[in-house]
Protein backbone atom coordinates (compact mmCIF):
# COMPACT_ATOMS: atom_id res chain seq x y z
CA UNK A 1 0.00 0.00 0.00
CA UNK A 2 1.43 3.23 -0.95
CA UNK A 3 2.13 5.81 1.83
CA UNK A 4 2.55 9.02 2.92
CA UNK A 5 7.13 8.44 2.81
CA UNK A 6 6.21 7.00 -0.84
CA UNK A 7 4.94 10.69 -1.89
CA UNK A 8 7.24 12.48 -0.12
CA UNK A 9 10.12 10.55 -1.81
CA UNK A 10 8.73 11.04 -5.24
CA UNK A 11 7.77 14.51 -4.97
CA UNK A 12 10.76 15.56 -3.65
CA UNK A 13 9.34 17.72 -0.43
CA UNK A 14 9.44 17.25 3.11
CA UNK A 15 6.60 15.45 4.72
CA UNK A 16 5.22 18.54 6.46
CA UNK A 17 4.57 19.67 2.97
CA UNK A 18 3.19 17.02 1.69
CA UNK A 19 0.69 16.81 4.59
CA UNK A 20 -0.03 20.45 4.06
CA UNK A 21 -1.26 19.92 0.70
CA UNK A 22 -3.06 16.74 1.23
CA UNK A 23 -5.08 19.50 3.95
CA UNK A 24 -5.34 22.06 1.29
CA UNK A 25 -3.54 24.08 3.10
CA UNK A 26 -2.96 27.68 1.10
CA UNK A 27 0.07 28.69 2.17
CA UNK A 28 1.90 25.79 -0.20
CA UNK A 29 3.24 27.30 -3.38
CA UNK A 30 1.27 26.13 -6.65
CA UNK A 31 4.04 24.93 -8.05
CA UNK A 32 5.32 23.01 -5.08
CA UNK A 33 1.28 21.57 -4.82
CA UNK A 34 1.03 20.50 -8.44
CA UNK A 35 4.29 18.42 -8.01
CA UNK A 36 2.82 16.71 -4.63
CA UNK A 37 -0.32 16.26 -6.61
CA UNK A 38 0.97 14.86 -9.68
CA UNK A 39 3.48 11.97 -7.31
CA UNK A 40 -0.46 11.48 -5.37
CA UNK A 41 -1.87 10.91 -8.91
CA UNK A 42 1.09 8.73 -9.99
CA UNK A 43 1.41 6.04 -6.78
CA UNK A 44 -2.47 6.17 -6.54
CA UNK A 45 -2.11 7.62 -3.11
CA UNK A 46 -5.47 7.46 -0.59
CA UNK A 47 -4.84 9.38 2.60
CA UNK A 48 -5.81 6.90 5.60
CA UNK A 49 -9.28 7.98 6.72
CA UNK A 50 -9.12 6.55 10.18
CA UNK A 51 -5.61 8.22 11.07
CA UNK A 52 -6.69 11.69 9.51
CA UNK A 53 -9.79 11.82 12.19
CA UNK A 54 -7.93 11.46 14.97
CA UNK A 55 -5.75 13.38 14.26
CA UNK A 56 -8.03 16.45 13.45
CA UNK A 57 -11.00 15.04 15.42
CA UNK A 58 -13.25 15.85 12.12
CA UNK A 59 -15.27 12.56 10.24
CA UNK A 60 -15.57 14.83 6.94
CA UNK A 61 -19.15 13.43 7.33
CA UNK A 62 -22.71 15.12 7.65
CA UNK A 63 -25.57 12.68 9.09
CA UNK A 64 -28.90 13.41 7.34
CA UNK A 65 -32.12 11.54 8.92
CA UNK A 66 -34.92 11.99 6.24
CA UNK A 67 -38.89 10.27 7.80
CA UNK A 68 -39.47 9.01 3.78
CA UNK A 69 -38.06 11.93 1.98
CA UNK A 70 -35.34 9.56 0.66
CA UNK A 71 -37.74 7.61 -0.56
CA UNK A 72 -40.17 10.24 -2.89
CA UNK A 73 -39.11 11.96 -5.96
CA UNK A 74 -39.39 15.15 -3.18
CA UNK A 75 -35.89 13.82 -2.01
CA UNK A 76 -34.58 14.67 -5.70
CA UNK A 77 -33.01 18.78 -5.08
CA UNK A 78 -33.24 18.18 -1.45
CA UNK A 79 -30.47 15.25 -1.70
CA UNK A 80 -28.56 16.55 -4.10
CA UNK A 81 -28.30 20.35 -2.51
CA UNK A 82 -26.96 18.74 0.36
CA UNK A 83 -24.74 16.62 -1.11
CA UNK A 84 -23.27 19.78 -3.51
CA UNK A 85 -22.77 21.69 -0.50
CA UNK A 86 -20.85 19.11 1.70
CA UNK A 87 -18.81 18.11 -1.68
CA UNK A 88 -17.82 21.83 -1.43
CA UNK A 89 -16.59 21.45 1.95
CA UNK A 90 -14.78 18.04 1.18
CA UNK A 91 -17.34 16.05 3.06
CA UNK A 92 -20.28 13.44 2.35
CA UNK A 93 -23.65 12.42 3.49
CA UNK A 94 -24.54 9.08 5.77
CA UNK A 95 -28.01 8.95 4.80
CA UNK A 96 -30.74 7.45 6.65
CA UNK A 97 -34.52 7.06 5.79
CA UNK A 98 -36.58 6.22 9.19
CA UNK A 99 -40.28 5.86 7.59
CA UNK A 100 -40.96 8.07 10.12
CA UNK A 101 -40.26 5.20 13.36
CA UNK A 102 -38.94 6.94 16.41
CA UNK A 103 -36.82 4.05 17.45
CA UNK A 104 -34.94 3.84 13.89
CA UNK A 105 -34.47 7.99 14.42
CA UNK A 106 -33.07 7.59 17.72
CA UNK A 107 -31.00 4.82 16.64
CA UNK A 108 -29.98 6.80 13.71
CA UNK A 109 -28.61 9.77 15.95
CA UNK A 110 -26.98 6.91 18.18
CA UNK A 111 -25.26 5.54 14.73
CA UNK A 112 -24.03 8.88 13.43
CA UNK A 113 -22.71 9.88 16.79
CA UNK A 114 -20.72 7.03 16.81
CA UNK A 115 -19.13 7.64 13.79
CA UNK A 116 -18.43 11.12 15.05
CA UNK A 117 -20.52 13.29 12.34
CA UNK A 118 -19.95 16.78 12.12
CA UNK A 119 -23.26 17.46 12.56
CA UNK A 120 -26.92 16.72 11.43
CA UNK A 121 -30.01 17.56 8.57
CA UNK A 122 -33.00 16.55 9.77
CA UNK A 123 -35.67 16.56 6.95
CA UNK A 124 -39.40 15.86 6.98
CA UNK A 125 -41.45 14.46 3.88
CA UNK A 126 -44.02 17.86 4.96
CA UNK A 127 -43.26 21.00 6.29
CA UNK A 128 -44.64 20.64 10.12
CA UNK A 129 -43.03 20.90 13.82
CA UNK A 130 -41.36 17.94 14.92
CA UNK A 131 -40.14 16.34 18.54
CA UNK A 132 -36.51 15.71 18.58
CA UNK A 133 -34.88 13.08 20.07
CA UNK A 134 -32.77 13.68 23.17
CA UNK A 135 -29.63 12.35 22.14
CA UNK A 136 -29.43 14.37 19.21
CA UNK A 137 -27.85 17.14 20.75
CA UNK A 138 -24.33 17.35 21.33
CA UNK A 139 -23.80 18.02 17.34
CA UNK A 140 -24.75 21.10 14.75
CA UNK A 141 -28.51 20.16 14.08
CA UNK A 142 -30.29 21.91 10.93
CA UNK A 143 -34.13 21.09 10.35
CA UNK A 144 -35.43 20.93 6.64
CA UNK A 145 -38.64 21.56 6.02
CA UNK A 146 -39.61 21.35 9.41
CA UNK A 147 -39.13 22.81 12.93
CA UNK A 148 -39.13 22.83 16.68
CA UNK A 149 -41.69 24.77 18.17
CA UNK A 150 -39.53 27.12 20.30
CA UNK A 151 -37.62 27.42 17.30
CA UNK A 152 -34.30 26.39 19.11
CA UNK A 153 -32.96 24.75 16.31
CA UNK A 154 -31.89 26.64 12.88
CA UNK A 155 -34.21 25.61 10.26
CA UNK A 156 -35.20 26.17 6.36
CA UNK A 157 -38.70 25.96 6.19
CA UNK A 158 -40.70 27.21 2.76
CA UNK A 159 -42.40 30.14 2.82
CA UNK A 160 -46.21 28.87 2.95
CA UNK A 161 -48.20 31.84 2.63
CA UNK A 162 -46.03 33.73 -0.35
CA UNK A 163 -46.61 30.35 -1.77
CA UNK A 164 -50.14 30.87 -1.41
CA UNK A 165 -50.37 34.18 -2.26
CA UNK A 166 -47.67 34.23 -5.36
CA UNK A 167 -50.13 31.03 -7.01
CA UNK A 168 -53.67 33.36 -6.39
CA UNK A 169 -51.91 36.41 -7.87
CA UNK A 170 -50.89 34.96 -10.86
CA UNK A 171 -54.16 33.28 -11.86
CA UNK A 172 -55.69 37.17 -10.81
CA UNK A 173 -53.03 38.62 -13.25
CA UNK A 174 -54.25 35.76 -16.18
CA UNK A 175 -57.82 37.62 -15.54
CA UNK A 176 -59.81 35.48 -13.57
CA UNK A 177 -61.70 36.65 -10.91
CA UNK A 178 -63.34 33.20 -9.58
CA UNK A 179 -60.56 31.23 -8.10
CA UNK A 180 -61.04 27.75 -6.02
CA UNK A 181 -58.65 26.82 -3.27
CA UNK A 182 -58.53 23.50 -2.54
CA UNK A 183 -56.84 23.11 1.59
CA UNK A 184 -56.21 20.39 3.19
CA UNK A 185 -58.23 20.04 6.93
CA UNK A 186 -55.26 19.02 8.47
CA UNK A 187 -53.67 21.51 11.00
CA UNK A 188 -50.18 22.15 9.06
CA UNK A 189 -48.23 24.95 8.25
CA UNK A 190 -48.82 24.74 5.13
CA UNK A 191 -52.44 24.45 5.44
CA UNK A 192 -52.67 27.95 7.33
CA UNK A 193 -50.35 29.62 5.60
CA UNK A 194 -51.03 29.14 1.96
CA UNK A 195 -54.85 29.83 2.96
CA UNK A 196 -53.52 33.10 4.04
CA UNK A 197 -51.63 33.83 1.13
CA UNK A 198 -54.67 33.23 -0.83
CA UNK A 199 -56.60 35.56 0.64
CA UNK A 200 -54.52 38.04 1.15
CA UNK A 201 -53.84 38.17 -3.13
CA UNK A 202 -57.47 38.43 -3.27
CA UNK A 203 -57.71 41.61 -0.43
CA UNK A 204 -54.95 43.34 -2.51
CA UNK A 205 -57.46 42.43 -5.33
CA UNK A 206 -60.49 43.46 -4.14
CA UNK A 207 -61.91 40.26 -4.66
CA UNK A 208 -64.70 38.90 -2.43
CA UNK A 209 -63.21 35.50 -0.12
CA UNK A 210 -66.14 33.20 -0.53
CA UNK A 211 -65.88 30.16 1.60
CA UNK A 212 -67.92 28.02 -0.44
CA UNK A 213 -64.90 28.26 -3.24
CA UNK A 214 -62.12 26.85 -0.49
CA UNK A 215 -63.16 22.82 0.43
CA UNK A 216 -61.21 21.11 3.13
CA UNK A 217 -59.58 17.49 2.01
CA UNK A 218 -57.95 15.38 4.70
CA UNK A 219 -54.61 13.94 3.70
Amino acid sequence: MTTIKDVVRVAGVSFKTVSRVINNDPSVRDETRQRVLAAVRQLEYRPNVSARQMRTQKSGVIGVITDHIATTPFAGNIIKGAQEAAWNDNKMLLIVNTDGQPYIEAFAVDMMLERQVEGIIIATMYHRAVVLPPNLRPVPTVLLNCYVPDYSIAAAVPDEVQGGCTATEYLIQQGHTCIGFINNIDPIPAAHGRLHGYRQALQAAQILYEPALVPMLKR
